[in-house]
């Protein structure tokens, strides 16, 4: 209780670090979340810290203390990037926050990132709040959506400018066909609200790669940049990466970004094994030496494990438009096969859903 007391009264002194929030199609940093860290003597990660002081009365003069901290930092903030400051909606409920709030200002350059640990009980006293936050300037952020109380129906309440998507959804999403489905769900509503979806977590080069062809515009994670305690731009090895993703993703166009996925398997028997031992992927490929596509085979929701016959090839300079229209010419039983993308040389690249294009032509259209 003593040492929770100097946290509180400032006698006992935590830091921040503070993770780059990263524009991956500009490979450059937008903003940074700045993330509390509280001595060694305290012994306990920070949010057990304020669950702790949750349980002795004292989490609002906690939150509050670390709010006024960070709001001080803005001033380290390099040009054009925004400082986000996690905040629970019970203190932002509280005449603590409207003090706060008189005593800082403007909010230009900060997000409040509203966290979802408490439930938010009555959207419409929230609400007033949000509307305060924005006429100061500032922008809202909503945490870990599609945990805890981050639902859809809290984003679509709250119509926050910053979806931050959780982590969960985020690691392994290059292998899982339910967790892209999420991203691309949540994409759509954050596009409808005109907000910005943000992936956090991002660990691997797969779920980058994944996370660039779904066009998430916004990412963290220790892969782009770990927390440090200043301020720092990205390194240049990760600056050169995202380029040449962006890079690679812009030459081939929308073909590779609406592409399913795929194991790529030595013989027909291992490509059979793997597709019906695993969740996921739902295609399995076969390829000779010249890497060109042999065997299809597909885990169908009505007919199981097939194999998919004379499969259309199509070129990564293809347009979706040109695809669906040779499609259709297809008997009508193979309209919505499953096609297989070719590089100039013949060698597979990838499988898209002809499904998956139709959306892309029809999300074309309403814009």
């Amino acid at each position: 209780m003593a040492l929770l007391d100097r946290l509180i009264d400032g006698s006992l002194p935590f830091v921040f670090h503070y993770q780059p929030i990263v524009d991956l199609r500009r490979a450059t940093v937008v903003g940074y979340e700045a993330l509390v860290r509280f001595p060694p003597e305290i012994g306990l990660a920070p949010d057990v810290c304020f669950q702790a002081a949750g349980l002795c009365g004292r989490r609002m003069d906690l939150e509050e203390a670390v709010l006024t901290r960070s709001l001080a930092a803005r001033c380290n903030l390099p040009p054009n990037c925004f400082l986000s400051i996690n905040l629970s909606p019970t203190f932002l409920l509280t005449p603590r926050w409207d003090a706060v709030l008189a005593a800082t200002g403007s909010l230009a350059g900060v997000v409040i990132e509203i966290t979802e640990q408490d439930r938010v009980e009555d959207y419409d006293r929230i609400r007033p709040k949000i509307d305060l936050i924005r006429a100061q300037q500032g922008w809202v952020a909503v945490d870990d959506a599609g945990s805890g109380y981050a639902s859809l129906k809290h984003i679509m309440e709250l119509k926050p400018d910053f979806v931050k998507l959780d982590r969960f959804f985020v690691g392994n999403c290059h292998a899982e066909n339910s967790k892209t489905t999420l991203i691309q769900m949540i994409g759509h509503a954050t596009d409808r609200l005109d907000a910005w979806i943000v992936a956090e977590g991002v660990e691997t080069p797969d779920e980058l790669d994944e996370l660039l062809r779904l066009e998430v515009p916004l990412a963290q994670g220790f892969f782009l940049g770990r927390p440090k305690p200043d301020m720092l731009p990205l390194p240049v090895e990760v600056t050169a990466i995202l380029r040449e993703r962006a890079r690679v993703l812009e030459h081939h166009g929308s073909l590779l970004a609406h592409a399913d996925r795929c194991v790529i398997a030595a013989t027909r028997d291992e490509a059979e094994r793997i597709i019906q031992n695993a969740d996921e992927p739902d295609f399995a490929v076969v390829l000779d030496e010249f890497q060109r596509a042999l065997f299809l085979l597909e885990v169908h929701p009505l007919l199981g494990v097939r194999e998919v016959k004379d499969f259309m090839r199509v070129q990564l300079s293809n347009d979706a438009r040109t695809i669906l229209q040779r499609a259709l010419t297809r008997p009508a039983t193979h309209h919505f096969d499953p096609i297989v993308v070719l590089d100039e040389q013949g060698g597979f690249q990838a499988v898209v859903r002809i499904d998956r294009l139709m959306r892309s032509v029809l999300d074309a259209r309403d814009y």
